[in-house]
């Protein structure tokens, strides 16, 4: 655990975060207090919660949250995509299902050094963690009584696991639909966020306390095989061109067209279609600025686009910037 500070921290600043939603690489929701992002919470509602929300991250993303720390206990899930997560002892990819679970003033960080197309979902709850004279409180909205905050408060401290690679999706589908419902700002709203926070922690003390291990997953590799898909996508431009449809992707991946659609949407956030777009942008951005000399048509056929006109309306829902201007730096 770790003795208890003996200067006053900062908590994390979120200012990564923040400047892709500016820019639009990234769509969030959230509910908050202090320097985190998002809609704020009512001064004397949920004592302790200091924000709860998700990003959805679609597409190759140019950011990440390097090390920092948070004043309390932080949970995510990976509800979608992947992304690195990683603290000063170990390092793990999260994948949709996965659970990373930091304690008070803990470092970690999420992206290596980037984040991955996915939405995740957090929770920062402080536990008085950055009082040296206390010892770690669970606020009294969560959970029923003191004997089973009690209980909660012993499992985390007994258990510093920081990954649980819980991919029987219990926990995801439920945030999946209780998500939409945290903006709530009616008579019931504090209730539903109440209620979304309690669940959560529950079935984390839950997992803790059943030292839930590493389930078996995609037996036949399938998977796997979508994955390496996409990532010879990514290590080729000239691969990435070629005239993919679903059906073709799905043939070369020995899978059908609805299998592959619905890993690919947990696997990256987006449909198949969606994905080799975003790849064939990615390379088209990296050629404009490598080869200046290049003319911007002929980059935008030689990335797999048929049209420059179509690329260049794809390229600015992207980027936020014209082809050209994207190459001057403008």
């Amino acid at each position: 655990m770790g003795s208890p500070p003996t200067t006053r921290r900062k908590p994390d600043d979120c200012l990564p975060l923040i400047s892709a939603i500016k820019r639009g690489r990234v769509a969030m929701r959230a509910r908050a207090r202090g320097t985190y992002p998002g809609d704020p919470l009512p001064s004397g509602c949920l004592s302790g919660l200091q924000t709860i929300g998700y990003w959805d991250a679609v597409g190759p993303q140019d950011w990440g949250l390097p090390m920092h720390r948070n004043e309390g206990i932080e949970i995510c899930c990976l509800l979608a995509g992947q992304t690195a997560f990683a603290t000063d002892s170990e390092s793990a990819v999260l994948r949709p299902g996965d659970v990373s679970i930091t304690r008070p003033w803990q470092r970690h960080r999420l992206g290596d050094p980037n984040v991955r197309a996915g939405r995740l979902f957090w929770i920062i709850l402080d536990v008085a963690g950055h009082r040296g004279d206390r010892a770690w409180e669970f606020p009294e909205w969560l959970g029923s009584d003191d004997d089973s905050r009690r209980e909660m408060l012993r499992v985390f401290r007994a258990n510093q696991r920081c990954h649980i690679p819980a991919r029987d999706f219990a926990l995801r589908d439920y945030l999946q639909s209780a998500i939409m419902r945290m903006d709530d700002t009616g008579p019931l709203g504090q209730s539903r966020l109440a209620g979304i926070v309690n669940h959560v922690v529950l079935e984390i003390v839950t997992m803790l306390s059943k030292g839930i291990g590493h389930p078996t997953v995609d037996p036949h590799g399938f998977n796997q095989t979508i994955r390496s898909f996409f990532d010879g996508l990514e290590r080729s431009p000239d691969t990435a061109a070629e005239p993919w449809t679903v059906t073709a992707v799905a043939k070369s991946c020995r899978v059908g067209v609805t299998y592959l659609t619905r890993i690919t949407k947990e696997l990256y956030n987006t449909t198949p279609s969606e994905l080799v777009c975003h790849i064939r942008l990615g390379h088209a951005a990296r050629l404009l600025t490598s080869c200046p000399e290049r003319a911007i048509t002929d980059i935008a056929f030689a990335t797999g686009f048929h049209s420059s006109q179509y690329f260049a309306t794809l390229f600015r829902k992207e980027f936020g910037k014209t082809p050209g201007d994207y190459r001057l730096g403008c």
